[in-house]
């Protein structure tokens, strides 16, 4: 699965479809506490009044106090990607088994981004789905924000306070496992509530590494550079990364490196306000040099592949499967998205490249909440309130242990990860970002920002750096004045905004 390889945004797309939107203007039966109480605690009942808080205590589902004679359809785009099917199927039929007056109509996909924006595009809100995919065309960020500004996408900061449906008493917010402090906003709210988490670095093949006694766990950019010296020396290829799609390597070198380095220069605060609310400089900030620079640096030590603008994901990963190259930038859910290629006697092996010389500073990593999904904001009030249920649904515990063992994600239920058994049957490549966590001072980081910019100057930094990437890797560019290229045109941008 490539849960964000498209994940950057198309500001043109965003323009035109925001400006056509403006044309047209477990799995238990018995929550915890009385019915009265968890009515009343429930997000999806916890504000006005509806005709069901008038009815009887038997016309109403005890653990929400929604109708149950009330029959609503959602829409429901899915992703179809690595992750697979399976356990969100499983979802959806242990949901309506429980509440048998709601159903599903589901379409599955992997060009789901394009289903989701001819919708979007056609400003038909009987016709758009209820629930879909936080994959929007050109990648997400831009366009969720441009939809959030619009009144387009439900706010989902309440389902925090929403009861667990297997865990008596306690709330969504109580038993996640800090997923809450990784979440994406969107102009300071909540629109997707995460269901899972994903998590990017260099993932490679332990028993490769204990067989040339290969450094694990390097501390420092010198341990690093050391480690990618010692497996070039013996044949390989260092890191492989797909170059048809570069934000793979910006899995490992990216954002969230970015915001490391601002925490080694102490200007941590400043960079998170810089980035969030696009605030110049950006590109050529110290932060994005000193990255970009290092990534120049493995370049001229020849880390990447030769012709690796021409590799696929599923071809890097082959890469590193097949024993060519020594590390895969990618994430958790590699194992699960190459299960048929795994070869005998492969162990997964997981570390972050550190951005420092001080073996004791944290490592950033880049988080993704889970991917969420969105709720369509113009729907009938009853079906927004079911569509939170959904979203809520997903964290019980069966449902968090199939998402785990299907999809090879990271569940974020707290009690999940402190019980043995269910975090056995978590995949390899899973435990072994749990334990490299385990062994090291790290933190997790969003790529998520406070607002959009919506000129058309963004867009053309972005793809100028998109499309630099390569050429920066394979030491055939250095890095300053594209760098500097691309912060004059968010310049730019930024005037034309303000």
């Amino acid at each position: 699965m490539f849960q964000t390889a498209r994940r950057w945004s198309a500001a043109l797309i965003c323009l035109i479809i925001v400006s056509m939107l403006a044309a047209c203007t477990g799995n238990k039966e018995n929550g915890s506490g009385s019915p009265e109480a968890r009515a009343t605690t429930s997000a999806s009942a916890s504000t006005e009044p509806s005709a069901s808080s008038e009815a009887s205590e038997s016309d109403v589902y005890p653990e929400n106090g929604l109708p149950k004679d009330e029959k609503v359809t959602l829409k429901f785009a899915y992703w179809e990607n690595g992750s697979g099917r399976e356990w969100i199927d499983y979802a959806i039929d242990t949901f309506t088994k429980r509440f048998p007056n709601v159903s599903f109509d589901t379409t599955y996909s992997p060009k789901i981004d394009t289903i989701i924006g001819t919708k979007i595009s056609a400003g038909n809100d009987e016709d758009m789905f209820d629930i879909f995919s936080t994959l929007l065309p050109g990648g997400g960020p831009a366009m969720a924000t441009s939809l959030a500004e619009a009144g387009k996408l439900e706010p989902q900061d309440d389902l925090w306070d929403h009861k667990a449906f297997d865990n008596e008493g306690k709330t969504l917010k109580e038993v996640q496992s800090g997923i809450y402090e990784g979440r994406t906003l969107i102009l300071d709210k909540m629109y997707a509530l995460p269901y899972g988490q994903s998590v990017t670095g260099l993932f490679y093949n332990k028993t490769l590494f204990e067989q040339n006694g290969w450094n694990q766990n390097p501390k420092t950019w010198g341990e690093f550079t050391e480690l990618v010296d010692k497996i070039k020396a013996a044949g390989l290829i260092p890191i492989s990364y797909p170059g048809k799609y570069p934000v793979y390597l910006g899995f490992t070198f990216g954002i969230s490196q970015m915001f490391e380095l601002a925490e080694i220069n102490g200007n941590l605060e400043k960079f998170n306000d810089d980035y969030r609310n696009y605030k110049a400089p950006f590109y050529a900030s110290p932060e994005s040099v000193s990255l970009y620079d290092k990534v120049y640096e493995l370049a001229k030590k020849k880390a990447f592949p030769d012709g690796v603008a021409a590799l696929t994901h599923t071809q890097s990963q082959m890469q590193l499967l097949q024993g060519q190259a020594a590390m895969a930038s990618t994430g958790e859910w590699v194992q699960n998205e190459m299960k048929d290629s795994i070869p005998d006697g492969f162990k997964w092996g997981f570390m972050l490249a550190p951005m420092g010389d001080n073996p004791e500073s944290t490592k950033y990593y880049q988080i993704f909440a889970g991917g969420g999904h969105f709720i369509w904001a113009n729907k009938p009030d009853l079906n927004k309130k079911w569509a939170k249920e959904f979203l809520a649904w997903l964290w019980n515990l069966d449902v968090q242990q199939l998402y785990a063992e299907k999809a090879g994600g990271l569940p974020i239920r707290s009690d999940f990860m402190n019980d043995a058994a269910l975090v056995d049957k978590l995949q390899d490549a899973p435990k072994a970002v749990l334990e490299y966590m385990a062994n090291n001072s790290v933190k997790g980081n969003s790529e998520a920002r406070n607002k959009s910019l919506t000129d058309t100057n963004a867009e053309k930094a972005r793809k100028l750096m998109e499309e630099s990437v390569n050429e920066i890797a394979s030491g055939k560019k250095e890095p300053l004045p594209t760098l500097q290229q691309a912060e004059d045109l968010l310049v730019k941008a930024i005037a034309a905004q303000q």
